[in-house]
């Protein structure tokens, strides 16, 4: 087991109150302390999970919401528990409300990977992030966008999709160049966690966002370098990995290569998204505490060994039945337990969407190059 992501959550609190958002305590203002941050880096290095690098995201509550000085201290915590000769790159996913000079100056100090969630032009954003007096924050994130642009500061940014942007594929892509973001990852309203019904359940919704796709495939064709999209890349990066079609695991579904740690240490894998939520099945996805526990007490858990083997057995069952097999390798946990009940399923609409589409319209757009060009 090598670790390649570690999910620190440095508060459950969010500052904004996204319609669409899966996380479950977005209320709670805890945060972890100094203590548990060791300890965490400690338990996935006592585990002998850690290579020659240590990823970090700052991740499920807004990481900003904590200044920069508590990040000063725990960047310098998390260097003084990692062995010499280990890297640490650290990562965050803002809303970006309340980015200022006092954060830009951190995120270039430290090489903060900088990652913006932005749906777009105003009239798709503030749909769905809204402060919880129910206002528009995209004026807000344009604020703390220029802020960064001012400081050279890149980022990339992630656009959440709902039915009402598969209409709108000129004005998302027109929006981003005029911003000089050229990386966009678009996620989608996904059945996840604290969020079960999603806009994207309508009949024909994969008809929409085949559209869609061909959309911005069309305009990535006419402008090449102009912009990258996350899920175009990421279908050529596996058509030319030389064992496409040999692996048979992603990093959501295979154990302790993604750990999640909660502000109070305790300890996750798998999805992220599963972290802090509960199940009445399989009760809460904490299955060991960094104050307390080793990573054997973890994997011999009752609760982690019946979740493992059914996350083992759905990614078998996708093998077997689905031809896009090579491209996913068995999806994501959270998005079948979401939406099947059960880890041991297979399809489900995010991969209906978020896989089957777009590498089918991604191979058919590489097919049509392939005879014209011919």
């Amino acid at each position: 087991m090598t670790l390649s992501l570690l999910v620190l959550q440095p508060t459950p609190f969010c500052n904004i109150d996204c319609d669409y958002c899966y996380l479950p305590a977005r209320t709670d203002k805890s945060h972890m302390s100094m203590a548990t941050l060791r300890a965490a880096i400690h338990w996935v290095i006592d585990a002998g999970l850690v290579g020659k690098e240590l990823s970090i995201v700052w991740h499920a509550g807004e990481p900003m919401v904590l200044p920069p000085a508590w990040y000063r201290e725990a960047f310098t915590v998390v260097g003084e528990a990692c062995p010499p000769g280990i890297g640490v790159r650290h990562s965050i996913q803002t809303n970006g409300t309340l980015v200022d000079d006092a954060w830009c100056a951190l995120i270039r100090e430290a090489g903060i990977n900088v990652g913006l969630s932005l749906d777009g032009p105003a009239q798709l954003h503030d749909r769905h992030r809204r402060t919880r007096t129910g206002r528009g924050t995209h004026a807000a994130v344009m604020d703390g966008l220029g802020k960064l642009k001012a400081h050279g500061i890149p980022v990339h940014a992630i656009c959440l999709l709902t039915r009402e942007s598969l209409r709108c594929a000129d004005e998302i892509l027109d929006f981003f160049i005029g911003c000089d973001i050229r990386n966009v990852g678009f996620n989608i309203e996904e059945i996840e966690a604290a969020h079960a019904i999603s806009s994207l359940q309508a009949v024909g919704i994969e008809a929409e966002f085949a559209a869609f796709f061909d959309r911005i495939l069309e305009r990535l064709r006419a402008a090449p370098g102009q912009l990258r999209i996350r899920e175009v890349e990421d279908v050529l990066s596996a058509l030319r990995h030389p064992r496409f079609g040999s692996l048979t695991s992603n990093c959501q579904n295979t154990p302790f290569e993604i750990v999640s740690v909660s502000w109070d240490g305790r300890i996750s894998t798998f999805s992220p998204e599963l972290l802090g939520t509960e199940h009445p099945r399989y009760g809460a996805f904490a299955f060991a505490s960094v104050h307390t526990d080793c990573f054997e007490d973890a994997i011999y858990s009752p609760r982690y060994r019946l979740v493992a083997a059914e996350i083992a057995a759905g990614r078998e069952a996708c093998r077997h039945e689905c031809a896009y097999f090579p491209f996913c390798r068995g999806g994501a946990p959270a998005n079948k337990l979401a939406e099947n009940g059960s880890f041991a399923g297979t399809e489900t609409l995010y991969c209906r969407i978020t896989q089957k589409v777009v590498n089918e319209r991604v191979l058919r757009a590489l097919e049509h190059d392939l005879i014209r060009a011919s």
